[in-house]
């Protein structure tokens, strides 16, 4: 099976996004300003990019019935 221009991106972003919720120097959980930094820039937009990804692979790979 190939692997689409789609799962190549989509592998890329999730890849991105989670290199970045593991960054150092980002105050941890338990800090309030910590948990804002972390949501705005690794949580929300990898939630956002798995749901879209798999939204848009599951519609090239429709299943027979």
């Amino acid at each position: 099976m190939k692997i689409t221009r789609a799962e190549k991106i989509w592998l890329a972003a999730v890849l991105f996004f989670f290199v970045l919720y593991n960054l150092p120097g980002i105050p941890g959980y338990h800090d309030a300003r910590g948990l804002v930094i972390h949501a705005l820039l690794t949580v929300l937009p990898l939630w956002v990019s798995i749901y879209a990804g798999l939204f848009k692979i599951f519609r090239q790979y429709r299943l027979k019935k």
